[in-house]
């Protein structure tokens, strides 16, 4: 890319409006993945695979019968497509969750990894039902009748951010609840959680299936962003980019993971704007991973825990011994004492 069109993108509002929504879109599953992940301690590399279940559900339910040659395209409304990309990413969160949910940390990774993997690869095979590699080359936009196409950049970026804020919402009232705490309870420490009486196995599965529901809903929006579906845009790099964002703006805080978005895809386009002569676009294309790597490490370098920390999100509460502590230490300081009882026994039997 020239200068002169670095700076016509630059001054274009179809450019930034693009940009914005996209920051949205990434922001809101950037979020979802915090709760499961920053509070819940389950580190989860498929979340691409739920989007695109719900991406799949809301394309193939809203076509046109006759629009593409599958065999099934009932033409539904955009609200029925969003309900029904919903519905099937919950109920297929919970069916991978309940084998999945019983491993812990890199199995845990591994299994989410290979689902989103297995999913893309069924996407592609399905012929009659996702139309191959090719995928769809259209998506049933909502106020399309209703507004020109500049105006409807406007309107969708609007909706984008109207649903990133329903999630803020929705996730700053789970960091705020009990929900919230049993959660990072969970996280911290598992056995003194059992012993308090928490069901870690339902409130693991519980929180996969809400961030798999939520996760469907965001998928018409990134439809909307992108005007086709197919497998190709659902590769993992889209998972390890609401990684690094998560990373950078710190896992766990409450808008972290807002802040984080921000930065990197701002960052990533203004890297790509960069002018190079034709003789070395392959470096400056093979650079631009390295620069993004570049400031994670000069972040984590500098901000160990991100730009927000979850001990600056939640304030004093978050440096004060909680119940769950006084928990673990009287259930720690029992157990010692059993076991130097256990071992004067022992030493006493002849």
């Amino acid at each position: 890319m020239n200068t002169l069109a670095a700076i016509s993108a630059l001054g274009s509002p179809t450019f930034w409006m693009s940009l914005f929504m996209l920051i949205g879109i990434y922001a809101a599953v950037t979020m979802l993945l915090n709760v499961e992940a920053g509070w819940g301690g389950m580190w989860d590399l498929g979340i691409v695979g739920l989007l695109a279940i719900g991406s799949y559900t809301y394309t193939i339910v809203t076509n046109p019968p006759g629009e593409f040659d599958v065999v099934y395209s009932p033409g539904w409304p955009v609200w029925a497509g969003i309900l029904a990309a919903m519905a099937t990413t919950g109920i297929v969160a919970f069916l991978v969750g309940l084998p999945a949910l019983r491993a812990r940390r890199e199995y845990f990774l591994i299994i989410t990894f290979a689902f989103a993997e297995v999913f893309r690869q069924l996407a592609i095979n399905l012929r009659d039902v996702t139309h191959g590699t090719v995928g769809f080359s259209s998506v049933a936009r909502p106020f399309e009748s209703f507004f020109e196409k500049d105006a409807l950049r406007g309107v969708l970026l609007a909706v984008t951010w109207a649903a990133a804020l329903l999630v803020y919402a929705l996730t700053r009232r789970i960091s705020r609840s009990g929900y919230g705490r049993a959660l990072r309870a969970m996280r911290d420490n598992e056995p003194v959680a059992l012993s308090l009486g928490i069901r870690v196995s339902w409130l693991r599965l519980q929180t996969f299936v809400l961030v798999g529901v939520a996760v469907g809903g965001v998928a018409p929006l990134y439809l909307w962003w992108l005007r086709y579906v197919a497998p190709s845009v659902f590769e993992p790099q889209f998972t390890f980019t609401a990684w690094t964002a998560l990373v950078l703006g710190g896992i766990a805080s409450r808008s972290g993971a807002v802040l984080g978005v921000g930065v990197l895809l701002l960052f990533t386009e203004l890297v790509e704007l960069i002018d190079v002569p034709p003789e070395f676009r392959n470096v400056h294309v093979a650079v631009h991973p390295l620069a993004i790597g570049l400031l994670l490490v000069l972040v984590l370098r500098f901000r160990p825990e991100g730009l927000l920390s979850e001990r600056g999100t939640f304030g004093a509460r978050a440096r004060q011994t909680t119940a769950l502590d006084g928990a673990g230490a009287a259930v720690a300081s029992r157990l010692r004492r059993l076991s130097l009882r256990g071992d004067s026994g022992n030493e006493e039997a002849p």
